[in-house]
């Protein structure tokens, strides 16, 4: 039982000061690389979701028209 609290404390303490050996800092230039690809990709989404929509209005008011034109017939 002992053993198994000292391996557990040991672990621990290994882990404590190991942790920063594989923590990320790559800095503020990274932190910016990775916001201008983020705001690159929200944009391109946001084209994409733009053009989607319009696709989609264009199709329902063509679908409408005709519905509209076969009942007044």
């Amino acid at each position: 039982m002992k053993t198994k609290g000292f391996a557990t404390v040991f672990a621990a303490a290994a882990f404590t000061i190991a942790a920063p050996a594989f923590a990320r800092d790559d800095g503020p230039r990274f932190a910016q690389d990775r916001l201008d690809t983020l705001v690159a990709q929200h944009a391109e989404a946001s084209r994409h979701i733009a053009h989607a929509d319009r696709g989609t209005s264009r199709e329902a008011s063509a679908l409408f028209a005709r519905k509209a034109k076969d009942n007044a017939s």
